[in-house]
């Protein structure tokens, strides 16, 4: 069980390097037909073109969703900004191992994105991310655009070894691109591969070299992204359906000996990884259960065990870590799909008949309810703001020896639950005090 949970606790934590932060802040849409929309755009720090932005005019308003080609901006009050535009992006450009080609080749694309806007004035820049890996454009007045993209690629050694070669060759196109601009040739000769070194290019022209000689409108700090988890939890209670069966089959109706619909209760937490998409999740539940069993009472005079069956109840405790998925939804829903692994104790055993409480003779008290198998439990559910429904199911081993009886079982535990979030959405800004 621990192996499991640590294994989990480990790859959750890789994940959360690859993610980003969410919130709602001040912004407006400008759309296709013109109109600007003033309110809150929910700023999911995106790395890659947004697939789809949410905007709700005030707090209290249900959110609406925009495809990028219904837009034509969008901009964060204290922050980034983007604009859908037709730009040509090298798709041949690549820097994931395991897809890098062999040999150096271009693959020009016309694509219609929502590209972030760096600078924007006398000279533009734009910045877009595909498949990891980042692009940059360049437009200045009376040339075409200057993509720039990080690249790599394996190339062939003499000896017959591939290795990993650097294909990005930017400090020529950029010198090729301005030689009519000293200032900005000579800046681009040491300039690093990032937003702020190809910045630094392109204002060197625009105060040097561009008619006006003004910098261009700079959006560069405020569009870094950020890191940040978020913490939330709450109460749970719930039904919940034990089918499990007898641990002595000898016994009359042992499949259906514990089967039982009892409710539970809880705290729950969620360790909100930085997309807002995920979450780590914990539970800490109580419920109650009942099952029974047989004692051997006496032998046959043909010699066939005699058993003699009696019911047994307790507390149960619950514990659950896993990970949930977040689909946003229309007006600030969510559909919700986790799994997870489950870790129950048996507290305050005891038989129905008094009589026979000396044949609870086992020191650990939890070999009276199965253990889990391997496979993870699994949950559905939908959430509105402070309230979340799921519906969840575990399965429990069964007697069955070998793999299959670690991996299936037939006695299983499903779960009505509906949790409460306490305390205040820590996306939402604190209100200003009076």
């Amino acid at each position: 069980m621990m192996l499991r949970l640590l294994c989990l606790l480990a790859g959750l934590l890789l994940f959360t390097n690859r993610l980003w932060a969410q919130a709602y802040e001040p912004g407006l849409l400008v759309r296709s037909n013109g109109d600007t929309l003033r309110g809150e755009i929910e700023n999911d720090f995106w790395e890659a073109p947004p697939t789809f932005i949410r905007y709700r005019s005030t707090t209290a308003s249900p959110s609406q969703l925009f495809a990028p080609r219904q837009l034509r901006a969008v901009r964060l009050t204290g922050g980034r900004h983007f604009r859908y535009e037709v730009l040509r992006l090298d798709h041949a450009a690549e820097t994931r191992l395991e897809s890098l080609p062999r040999g150096n080749y271009a693959d020009i694309r016309t694509d219609s994105v929502l590209a972030e806007v760096l600078l924007e004035g006398p000279i533009d820049l734009r910045r877009v991310v595909l498949m990891g890996t980042t692009h940059y454009v360049l437009r200045r007045p009376g040339q075409p655009d200057l993509a720039l993209s990080e690249r790599k690629f394996l190339r062939q050694k003499d000896d017959g070894v591939w290795s990993i070669a650097d294909g990005n060759n930017y400090h020529s196109q950029l010198d090729i691109y301005f030689i009519d601009c000293p200032a900005a040739s000579q800046a681009a000769a040491t300039a690093p591969f990032t937003a702020e070194g190809l910045a630094a290019v392109a204002q060197a022209y625009a105060m040097a070299c561009s008619p006006g000689q003004q910098p261009a409108s700079s959006w560069l700090g405020q569009a870094r992204r950020r890191r940040q988890v978020a913490f939330q939890g709450g109460v749970l209670a719930g039904l919940r359906y034990n089918g499990i069966s007898s641990p002595v089959e000898a016994i009359d109706g042992a499949s259906r000996a514990g089967s039982q619909l009892v409710p539970f209760g809880g705290l729950y937490t969620e360790l909100l990884l930085p997309s807002r998409t995920a979450a780590i999740y914990g539970e800490l539940s109580v419920s109650t259960f009942r099952n029974r069993t047989a004692y051997i009472s006496s032998l046959s005079s043909q010699g066939i065990i005699i058993y003699t069956p009696f019911g047994y109840h307790g507390t149960l405790g619950t514990a659950r870590i896993g990970v949930r998925y977040y689909r946003p939804l229309a007006h600030d829903q969510q559909l919700i799909v986790g799994l997870g692994f489950e870790y129950d104790q048996v507290w305050g055993l005891a038989a129905t008949d008094a009589a026979t409480a000396q044949y609870l003779q086992y020191e650990d008290q939890n070999v009276y309810y199965p253990q889990t198998v391997l496979l993870p439990n699994l949950t559905l559910g939908w959430r509105q703001r402070r309230f979340t429904a799921t519906l969840d199911g575990q399965l429990y081993r069964s007697g069955i020896e070998g793999l299959s009886g670690n991996l299936v079982g037939s006695n299983f535990a499903a779960r009505l639950g509906l949790s409460y979030r306490l305390g205040r959405n820590p996306d939402v800004p604190t209100p200003p005090r009076p």
